[in-house]
């Protein structure tokens, strides 16, 4: 860098550091010295980001009802130069605040949430639309008023601010500070993740493709070791579609973010470690009694370095275990956490052996890249940073569940064959983790192998994770469901897109609905098919079959199970088992129809302007049909009754993601109460 160059970017850092909050400085600077042409994209986003993480943070607290920003706000729609309110009465706090918003330009036709905070100051929430389980859609600027000013409410603090002055007590105040921390830290890696895929846009449309689905399967073609999956995956630039902490990483500095994070599209390279076989657990599909055997039958090169390693340190490899290991785990948590284990070689450091890979959504897990096939598994490793609401570590119960449920579902299958061309599990083959009393050891040396989802694809296929459906094309800057529903009504030659997005999501919920109740009321199964765990495959536009996995989340209903004459003797301490139906049917519930299906619905409804009462009832009928499919067999009768009555209540149990951040010291998930749009009365 030139002395000019130098001298002009001081003073650009010394204008930005006041416009700035620590976590987009520390952005700011990262940039500055690794990629300083991308420094006026960062700058350009840090606003984008911040509306992102905060018309979350708002739409969730409006969701929840936290200080009772939806219970004690009022109404308010611009009308032409009418300002309409439905507030009991009008007093003088009221009149000069309708006084004070006639001097600032609302838009014609406007509507807002008003939140009274205190002594004649209000918030104006920008809501345009109520979606089904109350998710509102949040658009424009959020305004704060008082009788001398109106101005923005700029990011996720000030509102917080602001809510947090209102709810008024001492309490958990704690929580609500880490809350803002987290929130500031999501913001700053959200314009990182536009700033990135801005460019990304600008490179890719050089080469003239019609779609982000044009693109995979032209790669695929030509290519045969193309992961088109991957490349879904790695879409995930707004990260969870409702979650304020979406893209939330504790912990991370921003060049691990930029250098690992999917959206980065940055080569991971997966690290080694051996754990002394007294020290380890491990859980194999297969012959269990080698460890190390699939590792290195999947990775040749691997094995030959460790063996030359382990045999320069006069250490023999039958005593140790060789675990899987994130690279930002490798460099900083390994001697942070494992020390002593270090010392006295419990655990050794592998150097040589490194298997190159990809990045999912998921971000912990990882797909090896390989020369001339596609590989075989994908790699789920221990993150100790908060992403969303959780540290990513894995538990033993997960890695030790791994293979007992792959062993469970697979006898399912067996018993379901008219499920097997649709609804397709990916197994998981192996688990490995420290076995230790201690949470934090067990947790942070742990890894999960599992099938690759391109081993199920055909070469003219699409798999595309569901989380990946809501994200922008970087070809056409439509959503890539729009683009699979223009290909699908290109292939059932449909001139309305609108009467093809309705087409789409019915084909979609008849190869996707069938499996969840299935596995719910017959086996107490409860899946967690929430967007990241769900993949479609498409041909042509059209929905073909659903791949679901990771089972860390799965709940069964053991009562249920037992009636089929099946068990698994799962991990002790695992809650994967509960004696409460409840919380099964909470599980697929809330993953598969308020997160999958609300999501896919929300899209659809927002882009074509459709009415959403319309899908839900289509959703209802599907369920209803395998509800009644079910029923023929009496013994399902009881189950079948049981959980159509909890799918269509009135209201339901929404999980309350920003309360739970706020109440950290309570156990398990916190619930909201919201309507249902399957119930006959919605």
């Amino acid at each position: 860098m030139s002395i000019l160059e130098q001298n002009i970017l001081n003073r650009v850092e010394n204008h930005v550091e006041k416009q700035l909050h620590k976590e987009e400085l520390d952005c700011f600077h990262f940039l500055s010295t690794d990629a300083p042409e991308k420094l006026p994209l960062y700058l350009n986003a840090v606003r984008q980001g911040r509306q992102g993480i905060l018309n979350r943070l708002t739409a969730a607290l409006l969701r929840e009802d936290i200080a009772g920003l939806s219970s004690a706000s009022y109404d308010l729609r611009v009308i032409g130069a009418v300002y309409a309110m439905n507030i009991p009465h009008v007093d003088n706090d009221w009149s000069q605040l309708i006084q004070q918003i006639q001097t600032y330009p609302l838009k014609e036709g406007s509507a807002f949430k008003v939140y009274a905070l205190f002594n004649g100051e209000y918030l104006l929430i920008p809501v345009s639309r109520m979606y089904a389980f109350r998710r509102l859609e949040i658009t424009g600027t959020i305004l704060y008023v008082n009788k001398n000013e109106i101005r923005e409410v700029k990011d996720a603090r000030d509102l917080l601010y602001f809510i947090r002055l209102k709810e008024g007590s001492s309490q958990a105040k704690h929580a609500w500070e880490k809350l803002i921390e987290e929130l500031q830290n999501g913001s700053a890696n959200l314009a990182l993740s536009y700033t990135y895929f801005n460019e990304k846009k600008n490179r890719l449309r050089n080469f003239g493709y019609e779609s982000a689905i044009d693109y995979v399967l032209q790669q695929k073609n030509q290519n045969e070791s193309f992961d088109g999956s991957l490349f879904f995956e790695q879409l995930s630039v707004e990260g969870h579609n409702l979650h304020p902490g979406a893209k939330t990483k504790m912990g991370m500095k921003p060049e691990d973010v930029y250098r690992y994070a999917p959206e980065f599209e940055g080569v991971t390279n997966i690290r080694f470690v051996g754990i002394h076989r007294e020290h380890a657990e491990w859980s194999l599909l297969q012959d269990r009694s080698n460890p190390n055997e699939l590792l290195f039958k999947e990775f040749p090169a691997v094995e030959e370095a460790i063996l030359k390693e382990f045999s320069e340190k006069n250490l023999n490899i039958d005593d140790y275990v060789v675990v899987p290991v994130h690279p930002w785990q490798y460099e900083y948590m390994l001697s942070t956490i494992y020390g002593e284990e270090l010392k006295k070689q419990i655990v050794i450091p592998i150097e040589g052996a490194l298997v190159s890979s990809g990045a999912t959504s998921s971000f912990r897990t990882m797909i090896p890249f390989k020369e001339g096939r596609r590989n075989r598994i994908a790699v789920k490793a221990a993150v100790n940073s908060q992403m969303t609401s959780t540290v990513r570590s894995i538990s033993a119960n997960t890695t030790n569940n791994a293979v007992k449920m792959t062993e469970l579902i697979k006898k399912v299958m067996k018993r379901e064959s008219k499920l097997a061309d649709t609804f397709v599990p990916i197994y998981e083959i192996a688990g490995y983790n420290f076995k230790a009393s201690s949470s934090l050891k067990s947790r942070n040396l742990s890894a999960v192998l599992r099938e690759n989802i391109e081993n199920f694809v055909g070469k003219d296929e699409t798999a595309i994770v569901g989380s990946a459906l809501y994200a922008e094309s970087p070809f056409t800057g439509k959503l890539v469901l729009i683009e699979l529903i223009e290909a699908y009504a290109k292939e059932l030659q449909e001139t309305s897109l609108s009467k093809a997005a309705f087409q789409f999501l019915s084909q979609y919920a008849r190869i996707a609905i069938p499996g969840f109740l299935t596995f719910m009321v017959k086996y107490g199964i409860g899946l967690e098919g929430h967007l990241q765990n769900s993949v479609p495959v498409f041909k042509n536009g059209k929905p073909v079959r659903v791949l679901f996995r990771d089972w860390g989340g799965v709940r069964i209903y053991g009562e249920r199970l037992k009636k089929q004459d099946l068990s698994a003797q799962f991990y002790p301490g695992s809650v994967t088992v509960t004696d409460d139906v409840k919380e099964m049917q909470n599980k697929v519930f809330y993953t598969v129809f308020q997160n999958q299906f609300g999501e896919l619905i929300f899209q659809l409804c927002h882009y074509f302007n459709l009415d959403e009462a319309l899908f839900w009832k289509e959703i209802r009928r599907i369920s209803d049909e395998t509800f009644n499919h079910l029923a023929f067999n009496e013994e399902y009768n009881d189950a079948v009754l049981e959980d159509r009555g909890a799918l269509y209540k009135e209201t339901v149990e929404h999980k309350a993601l920003t309360k739970m951040r706020l109440a950290p010291e309570s156990q398990g998930y916190c619930y909201v109460s919201v309507p249902n749009p399957l119930s006959e009365n919605y």
